[in-house]
This record gives structure tokens, sequence and C-alpha cells, in this order.
């Protein structure tokens, strides 16, 4: 027990574990007789019987406590699981391309280069296998031995675990649908191919043709491995990624919008096609929510989808800005995009507003902006995508909208209230008026969208019947809410036009028709209100 205890004292196992926490296969290729030896290491102790419990968490009867994340084991587990992904995409993608096609000398002196990870990639994978058996066998008899009294109680409690909050709830369940794979292009029956979703680069790919380089192909599949393991997940804002079943070149992304910005809780949609000389030039990437061209939801976003980012060569910037074929990924665009893209003010991310910051002038020109953002984020980062979610997508946005509803009622209602105390400017008061009458209405129609969603999978204890019944006004409510237009836009409390459903309170047939009617009618007119606010604001 003195080696044991030597070991567990000494630094040896906290650097193994941070050797087992990369997750660039590409970067264990270019120390492969580092990992040999960590792996022949950790074999060793695993055949051992006085070392292979310094592979487990220290109290490794709590199996679900924080420190089995931080374990040896665990930490393996997740290299095999990074390996495994890289050699599927690889072995996809290769099998993809014209295989009769001879490649110039210099991949072919690159695919030699790869003899040492092809022998490591297999060896992760013994050693995975041989420390889940060593550790499972530990563990089992460490059970059968232990007697009744604390670990039974113990054993108790986990049945029984605390009742976890909604953030906690959210993150457990988004996190397994962060990244996957979906069937985005399908074989026609005369020959070719066709999209089965709409895709920005789709004349890209098709011009681009062959794309089976092993240089990019390789690199696809560490950005895959990469992504399926450090996509940012939080509460307040998180990154979903789709790519192509067959074709890792062809992706989707999915935004939600962070906290205390004008974007909160929207979903951004992005389309992402990597060309043919990737990575020596960057990915191209479109915003597909743009109200069909319609909005332009940040300086650095157009309405036609463009997104201006120094990283991708589409903003001039600082030589260490510009995207490098060697440093820069995909991820880093992604956490780019939502940090300094989705911001609080992005009015001043506009080049040449940064200098009116903290000024009465500056403050009142983005509050108006901020303004005409929210009510585009319920309209058509909301709103539209309840209705009509991106096939990718639709498990994501549905439980989305799902677990957070409430929180989201809450946020357009304090949206609402803090607009009406602005209305009285002199010089933006009448565009964060029509601001706040269009946000209404998209409240409105999103409120009734949210109350026909139904639970997820797994979520009946979150349900609340409570909110299904106050989420769709009563007609007469709706009456009150659209004569409400020829006056000043005020909106009171949460239950101000947003009353639980009830009798109709004496409307006659023809009053709920033209009730009915109106509400077509402003539906039908949101795109020209959305028109004539950007033109107040310009």
């Amino acid at each position: 027990m003195l080696f044991h205890d030597l070991l567990q004292q000494s630094c040896l196992l906290p650097a193994v574990s941070s050797y087992l926490r990369n997750d660039s296969v590409l970067d264990m290729a270019r120390h492969i007789p580092l990992y040999r030896a960590v792996l022949q290491l950790l074999r060793a102790m695993a055949l051992s019987p006085q070392l292979v419990s310094l592979l487990l968490p220290q109290d490794r009867r709590q199996k679900s406590s924080h420190g089995d994340e931080l374990s040896v084991v665990c930490l393996l587990t997740k290299m095999k699981n990074c390996v495994d992904t890289y050699a599927s995409r690889l072995k996809i993608n290769k099998s993809k391309g014209n295989g009769k096609s001879r490649l110039p000398s210099k991949y072919q002196d690159e695919i030699e280069q790869d003899e040492g990870l092809a022998l490591l990639i297999p060896d992760i994978q013994e050693t995975a296998n041989l420390v889940q058996v060593a550790t499972d066998r530990l563990v089992l008899e460490d059970d059968v031995e232990a007697p009744t009294g604390k670990d039974s109680l113990v054993s108790g409690n986990l049945e029984f675990p605390m009742q976890r909050s909604v953030e906690e709830r959210y993150l457990e369940v988004m996190k397994q649908l962060q990244f996957d794979t979906y069937e985005m292009i399908t074989e026609c029956s005369e020959g070719g191919y066709q999209f089965v979703v709409s895709y920005h680069f789709e004349s890209n790919m098709r011009a681009a043709g062959e794309r089976s380089h092993p240089s990019r192909v390789k690199r696809l599949a560490q950005e895959t491995v990469t992504l399926s393991t450090s996509l940012p997940l939080s509460y307040s804002s998180s990154v979903f990624v789709r790519c192509d079943t067959d074709r890792l070149d062809i992706m989707k992304v999915l935004i939600t919008g962070p906290a205390e910005t004008p974007y909160a809780n929207g979903c951004f949609e992005f389309d992402v096609y990597f060309p043919s000389d990737y990575p020596n030039s960057p990915m191209l990437i479109n915003l597909e929510t743009t109200g069909h061209h319609t909005i332009r939801f940040n300086p650095n976003l157009y309405n036609d989808g463009k997104v201006c980012l120094s990283v991708l060569n589409t903003w001039h910037g600082r030589p260490e800005e510009k995207w490098n074929a060697q440093t820069s990924s995909f991820l880093q665009v992604l956490v780019s995009i939502q940090s300094l893209i989705l911001v609080p003010e992005p009015y001043f991310n506009e080049p040449g507003y940064e200098r009116s910051r903290g000024t009465p002038s500056g403050n009142q020109s983005s509050r108006e902006y901020n303004s005409n953002i929210c009510q585009a984020t319920v309209k058509w980062a909301m709103l539209e995508q309840v209705r009509n979610p991106c096939p990718c997508f639709r498990e994501v946005i549905h439980t989305h909208f799902w677990m957070k509803r409430q929180e989201i009622v809450n946020q357009i209602e304090g949206w609402i209230s803090d607009m009406e105390t602005q209305c009285g400017d002199r010089r933006t008061g009448r565009a964060i008026s029509l601001n706040a009458l269009a946000l209404k209405r998209h409240f409105r129609q999103l409120r009734e969208e949210l109350g026909k969603l139904k639970t997820p999978e797994g979520l009946d204890d979150l349900a609340d019947p409570a909110f299904q019944l106050a989420s769709s006004p009563p007609a007469s409510a709706v009456q009150s809410a659209l004569d409400s237009k020829d006056t000043s836009p005020v909106v009171g409390s949460s239950s101000q036009g947003f009353a639980p459903l009830g009798p109709a309170g004496g409307l006659t047939n023809s009053q709920k028709h033209s009730a009915e009617e109106n509400v077509h009618h402003d539906i039908d007119t949101d795109i020209e209100m959305e028109k004539m606010v950007s033109k107040v604001c310009e």
C-alpha cells in the first residue's frame, strides 16, 4: 500500500488526467509516443489489484458525484468517444469520395504520417475497455462486501435524489440535443442528389464537386469531435449543431439568444458550408432568421443573411483577428457570434457609433434600436420558429420554448413595460411606440402558440396546466387589445389582455367574427408595420 499512497499523493495522476482531457485527435497525432506511454501506464494500473482503485473517483460510492467526471476512468471513456467519433466521420467521408482518383504526392505523404494515429486509436479503445472492466469489477466487489448501515443509507439516498431546478433539468435535456446528424441530402432515383431542407449554400456545394482531400476531411472530422464535446451550453444561451449524415462540410447551427439582450431566448438559425480549400479559408456562414430578408438583426448581421466577422474574413480587422488555418476553428466562430454579435447593445456594433456610448444621444439611439430588435426577435426568432421550425432542430426548438415558456412571457412583459416608459421621448418616442405596438401583437400570438405546445417526453412533472389556461385570451380580450391600437400603446400587468379562458362576455356571433377578421388583418400587416418601423428608425 506504500506505493499506492505514494502515487495517490504525487502529481502523476493529475498530469495523466490533463492529457486525457484533450479532445483534439489531431493534437494527439502530434504526440504519439507520449500518449502510447500514458495508455501503457493505465493498462498496468488496471491490471494491478493494488492500484486499480486510483482510476476511480475518491468516493466511488457516489457515482453521480461531480468527482466522477474528473476520474481517470471517466476521462478515458470520453477520450474513447472522441476517437470513435473521429474515426467514424473520417471513414464515412472517405468512402463518399472518389476512391479511383489518385491523390497528389503531398496528400500521399500526409496519409503515411497518419500511420501512428491509426495505431493509437485502437490502443485508446482497448485501454478504455480494459480500465472500464477492471473498475466495474472493483465497484461490484465493494458493493457485495459493504455492510448494511451508513453505506446503505447512501445507496438509498441515490434512489430519491433531491428535486432539481428547472435550470438543471433544461441543461440536462438540451445537452443531449446539442450535436447530432441529420439527413439533409438524399439521392434521386434518376441519379444525382437533392436537399430535403432549405440550404443557402447549395449552389456553392454543387459547384465545388470533389471534397475528399485528406487534410480537409481530417480537419472536418476533428471539428465534429470538438463540437460534440465543447459546444456552449447554459440556461442563458446555447449552441446546437446538425451536420449532414454523409457530408461533414454541410451543417446547420441554432443559437439561442443570450439573456439580458434584445435577442434573449430567440432561436437564430445559420447555414454553414466548408469550402473545398478549408481550412486554408474559413467556412461560409449565412443567417437564415431574417424575416424573409426584411430584418437586419445587428450591424454585423445583414438582412440578406451575411455575417460580418473578422475571423470569417468578411470584415476588416487586425491580422491576428483574421482567420488562421492553424489556430482558428469553427467553435471559435460560433462563440464569437454568440458573444460579440448577440450583445445587450448591438447599436454600438456599428462602426463609429461606439464613441457615442454613454452619451444621452447614444443611449436614446440604442434604446430605439433595441426596441425594434425586441419586436423582431419575438416575431421571427420565437413565433415563426414555433410555427415553422427547421426539421433539423424541431425537437430543440419545441423543448426550448416549452421549458422556458413562463420565463419568455415574463421577459416580453418586461420589454413592453420598458418601452412604455420610453415612449415620451421627443426624438425616439414615435419609433418606440410603433415597436411596442408590434411587440404586443406578436406577444399575443406567441402566447397562444406556447399554450399549444405538447409536453416533451419525460418532462410531465414540469407541466403547468395554469399556463395553458391563461395562454389564449378570450374574444373580448382580443377585441379590447385590437381597439387599443387607436390609442396609445399601453400594456399593464401580465393579466391585461391575457385573461384565462372563459365565456365570451355576451359577444354576438357577428362581434366574434369581426374580432377574428381583425386578428387575421393584423397578421397580414405585420411585415408592413415592421418596414414602417425600420424606416422611422432610419
